[in-house]
């Protein structure tokens, strides 16, 4: 029978912080039935690629930990001072971290990519049944795109950024489940694997495929490849390929920016709705083997207080970040005043649902004009296209206006506020962290990467299993 690799250890906890991910040890995958019968027919690969979106959904990746960190510790968020909350995330604004107090999402990723590596390796061998070969091809993209996706997480998190150390150590790169102690490979492999993923799948996958199920934006499609393949090319740094794929999305007619009250409650829809901004979201559903059934960990739990709202307030937005919106601004509708501390309502929850559960943007065309215009000021040329053109673009249907002197990481530290990208941003540009809304005792400043807290420290679960696995420096 076939084994997995994977990081175990995934533990439900109330600590914003993890001691996760028991090494590469052998066991069975969380499937429904035997892996010989999963393994041998599509349409049993087929089921488990339906299955390889619901680790996502984890408090401990999009649905809290790994987005709620990024903002804690590139200064968009801290702990209020007039709600006492649950005693969750007191050490993330501080970097407060060691190998048995890190990133949680070790143990998810890796776990996700063994069902995508399963479904990649026994596609060209199973029985196809009724199957074409597009319907193979899709499901083949579909587990190319989350094992590039898991990958990218996991170097963005536990390794320096490509633009400052690409041949420091970045994360084993996993192509085939089986048992074993893998080593780091280097930033740039793990980014050159990434984009070899993207691509493959981009070319497999056909124009107009949707995976059936209740949010058509929760699993892969052509347009999600293509925006992820715009990311991971700014995060190179390859400013042109950037462009290219943001432009990609941007003309494929399938999204559109919206306005107002659209915009707003585009973040508490039950479903992303069709022809918005939303090209790929984790499907928030309680149904979900990885929903914690009290809610209390997930994000709308963990950003919302008071007026009939069941949430801690463990976390909230920083002064700073509220002042950087004019009056007028549709997304300040995502903040409320309660005392001197501004709570987050962007996670409000899907209407009628206690406890709350939410969709959490990924990728969405927003991004694809800011990765745009960041790439047409370092250099790249699409016609047409200016970068102030694609930032006024964002602006004018969020009621906002861009400086005469602008500056494109704060236009995105604006509009993608709470979605995860503020210190992967930070690190990418090589950006100190300097914060004004602080109430820690250390590391309110911080020099840029390649320091070495911008990696953070490897699970001391997987080094005590792996004897071939490296801590990071510092740690």
């Amino acid at each position: 029978m076939k084994k997995t690799i994977i990081g175990l250890a995934l533990i439900a906890t109330v600590s914003s912080t993890f001691t996760a991910c028991k090494g590469f040890l052998e066991e069975e995958p969380l499937m429904k039935q035997s892996n010989e019968l999963t393994f041998a027919t599509f349409d049993g690969l087929n089921q488990a690629g339906a299955a390889i979106y619901g680790m996502m959904q984890s408090a401990s990746w999009y649905d809290g930990v790994y987005t709620l960190q990024s903002e804690l510790r590139g200064g968009n968020a801290k702990n209020p001072l007039s709600i006492a909350g649950s005693g969750r995330y007191r050490n993330d604004t501080q970097w407060n971290y060691n190998e048995s107090s890190t990133s949680p999402l070790w143990s998810y990723a890796y776990y996700t990519i063994a069902w995508c590596n399963n479904i990649i390796n026994n596609l060209e061998s199973c029985d196809k049944g009724d199957a074409t070969q597009q319907d193979v091809n899709n499901l083949k993209a579909e587990a190319l795109f989350m094992r590039a996706l898991c990958h990218f997480d996991l170097v963005i998190t536990y390794a320096q950024p490509y633009s400052a150390a690409p041949e420091s150590l970045g994360v084993p790169v996993i192509l085939v489940t089986e048992n074993g102690q893998p080593a780091r490979n280097t930033v740039k492999e793990v980014y050159d694997q990434v984009v070899a993923d993207l691509l493959e799948a981009e070319s497999l996958m056909s124009d107009n495929f949707k995976r059936t199920g209740d949010d058509a934006a929760a699993s892969a499609t052509k347009p999600a490849i293509q925006a992820l393949l715009s990311r991971v090319y700014l995060y190179m740094e390859n400013w042109q390929g950037a462009a290219d794929y943001a432009t990609k999305v941007i003309n494929s007619g399938k999204f559109s920016l919206l306005s107002g009250n659209d915009y707003v409650g585009m973040f508490s829809a039950s479903a992303a709705p069709t022809g918005s901004e939303i090209i790929f979201e984790v499907f928030g559903s309680k149904k979900n083997d990885y929903w914690d059934e009290s809610g209390w960990t997930h994000l709308p739990y963990i950003t919302s207080w008071g007026n009939g709202n069941d949430g801690s307030a463990d976390v909230c937005a920083t002064s700073d970040l509220v002042d950087l919106y004019e009056d007028g601004d549709v997304r300040l509708n995502f903040f409320e005043k309660n005392e001197n501390d501004w709570l987050i309502t962007k996670y409000k929850g899907k209407e009628g649902s206690v406890p709350r559960e939410t969709n959490i943007p990924v990728l969405r065309l927003s991004e694809m004009y800011l990765n745009r215009a960041e790439a047409i000021a370092n250099g790249a040329s699409i016609s047409g296209a200016s970068a102030r053109g694609d930032l006024e673009a964002i602006a004018a249907k969020r009621g906002a206006t861009v400086p005469a002197q602008f500056n494109v990481l704060t236009e995105r530290r604006k509009e993608l506020m709470f979605e995860g990208h503020l210190i992967y941003d930070l690190a990418r540009t090589k950006s100190p962290l300097n914060r004004t809304d602080f109430d820690g005792t250390v590391n309110q400043n911080l020099p840029a990467a390649p320091d070495y807290h911008w990696a953070m420290p490897i699970p001391k679960r997987e080094l005590d299993a792996n004897p071939n696995m490296v801590q990071n420096t510092g740690y």
